[in-house]
């Protein structure tokens, strides 16, 4: 990447906007004239640009002007999108010229689904995303294991590597006799613990499941085996040593800085407590917040406070909103998880105990409780994974719209592994959003190993319908659930184009029929999310009056195969017209 200075720059010949082959079909449609908006509509005042970006391959996520080379951008805003010629009289001797050398340039990312002070902590911490069998675990765990005493804990290890993703204390028993370990999967939903952690949470054999919790254990002596499910890993979570406030804000810095360098600019934070808002308001205050942040308020199962106390926090939300950070959602976790057999369905698990899972609220105090929080004006983000709950938390806003109206709050799903046919057509017309982690939908071991004996055939073959809940005219909306799986968006596009193992070590194909569009998940990633977080009107495409959060790819994504899209890299991100992140 060149950065030049004016005389370069007007040395340069005056470049015709190239339209480029439109490859898809919503590309298409848009006019020649619209295309190659004529530059009196993008007539720039005479003062000069920061920062003005050409020789760029730009998408612009605006219907009116899909495709450009250059941009220019003044106090953080965009000022001219058009060909070289358009912004190359905004450039004087202290503009800032970057050639973008055919390179794709795009709105600021956005992830509509994630957790960045748990995913920050693990890139701080002992992280075992990485660790691609049991044998790596507990290799990782030995050289965690060095750095202290007292608790070991790791996360983001993957429950597919063990049968029925059930792992044991016994080889944790082993390396770690005496120091209590603690092992979080990377689901959020399972537990891998030792029988010193299990003995400091005083359970036993006689220990009863906490509610909407499960201590899976021994069928032939009923001993506590080591793996706990949904609310039973609170059993010992409960006594691992606090975070600091100085612990939460490293963490937040540390995956604002990595979400940077995948491209991302704007997110959704899918689960805070006040301790998460106390993060982002320090890193508000010191300048450091280089991010769009919508945070949704756990309420219900696994929310941090609970009774009076949720009730407080919420009332108090406005002390934490700010400039960057929209305070007004709140999460509501209506099931579990396939793998831990607590998703909720609407046939039951196969297998020799056939029961349907579990919904973690009553669903006519659902319908009350989003209603409640409708006619507050507030987002509601529901965790839904099997087809009933995915259909009770639409029951819910059924209710909703029926006693409130329908009212903008763009409430949203999340994860939808299942969806009953039935009610795919009720996303439009309740107009709640489907936010899919498309990363997932390839069969993997989760799929093909713990997935499929649990619901069979027929079920895992309608898993992740993005096609079909868009053909029935729903918004798809992309994130990433991260640290569950990777933050990169070009992982979760080349998975949702191709529904394969983006890195190709895994053969076989997920439902091809469920595969979309690029110019889908482009718009899933840009405009469809900003629009999801209320944000539209400011970014979400590349227009004139719009903030400059930007990123530059190393290649155009219209021009390489599907299987290639994961091989680009973020060149630069930019966010309020600075950039934040920059390829060595």
């Amino acid at each position: 990447m060149i950065r030049t200075k004016s005389g370069l720059l007007a040395a340069a010949a005056v470049v015709a906007l190239g339209v480029g082959s439109l490859t898809s079909c919503d590309r298409q449609q848009a006019s020649a004239p619209a295309a190659a908006a004529s530059t009196s509509e993008q007539t720039a005042p005479a003062a000069a640009a920061d920062l003005v970006i050409r020789n760029a391959r730009i998408y612009t996520q605006n219907p009116q002007q899909p495709e450009a080379e250059s941009v220019a951008v003044r106090d953080g805003a965009i000022v001219a999108v058009g060909d070289d010629a358009t912004t190359a009289g905004l450039v004087d001797d202290d503009t800032q010229v970057i050639d973008a050398e055919q390179g794709m340039l795009l709105p600021g990312l956005h992830d509509a689904h994630v957790h960045p002070l748990s995913s920050g902590a693990a890139l701080l911490g002992c992280a075992l995303s990485d660790a691609v069998s049991e044998e790596a675990i507990l290799q990782r765990l030995q050289d965690c294991a060095e750095d202290g005493e007292g608790w070991l804990v790791g996360l983001d290890f993957n429950l597919g590597l063990f049968p029925d993703g059930n792992p044991h204390k016994a080889s944790l028993d082993a390396l770690f006799p005496e120091r209590p370990v603690y092992l979080a999967a990377a689901d959020g939903h399972s537990a891998w613990v030792n029988s010193s952690a299990l003995a400091l949470a005083g359970i036993t054999g006689d220990t009863p499941n906490p509610p909407q919790g499960v201590i899976e254990r021994d069928p032939a002596t009923g001993e506590a085996t080591g793996t706990l499910r949904e609310t039973a890993q609170a059993l010992v979570s409960d006594l691992l040593p606090e975070t600091t406030p100085e612990d939460d804000v490293a963490a937040l810095r540390a995956a604002l800085q990595f979400m940077h360098s995948k491209g991302i600019t704007s997110f959704i934070d899918a689960a805070v407590g006040e301790q998460h808002w106390r993060a982002y308001r320090a890193l508000e205050t010191a300048g450091e917040l280089q991010a769009r942040v919508r945070t949704s308020l756990t309420h219900g199962t696994f929310s941090q406070h609970t009774g009076e106390e949720f009730e407080t926090v919420l009332a108090r939300r406005g002390e934490y909103a700010s400039e960057h950070v929209n305070t007004d959602a709140v999460k509501l976790f209506v099931d579990g998880v396939l793998e831990g057999e607590t998703a909720a369905l609407v046939t039951p698990y196969l297998g020799d105990d056939p029961h349907s899972g579990e919904i973690n609220f009553d669903p006519e105090e659902l319908k009350d409780i989003i209603t409640r929080f409708d006619a507050m004006g507030l987002q509601v983000h529901v965790h839904a994974i099997g087809d009933l709950g995915v259909r009770t938390a639409l029951d819910a806003f059924e209710a909703a719209r029926e006693r409130n109206g329908a009212r903008d709050n763009r409430h949203h799903i999340a994860h939808l592994q299942l969806v009953h046919p039935d009610d795919i057509p009720r996303f439009a017309e309740l107009n709640v959003s489907t936010t899919f982690q498309a990363l997932w939908a390839w069969p993997d071991s989760y799929i093909t190993e713990i997935n499929f004996p649990a619901v069979g055939a027929e079920r895992v073959e309608r898993m992740y319908p993005v096609r079909s809940l868009q053909r029935a005219g729903a918004r798809i909306v992309g994130g990433s659930d991260w640290s569950v799986s990777s933050v990169n968006p070009l992982d979760a596009i080349e998975t949702a184009l191709r529904r394969q193992d983006p890195d190709d070590l895994v053969q076989g194909t997920l439902n091809a029929q469920e595969a979309v569009t690029l110019d889908t998940m482009l718009a899933a990633y840009t405009r469809d999310a900003a629009w999801l977080m209320h944000q539209e009107d400011s970014v979400g495409s590349i227009e004139v009056g719009k903030r400059a959060d930007l990123v530059l790819l190393s290649q155009d994504l219209y021009r390489i195969p599907a299987e290639d899209i994961n091989t680009t890299t973020v060149q630069m991100t930019l966010f309020d017209g600075e950039v934040v992140y920059q390829a060595r």
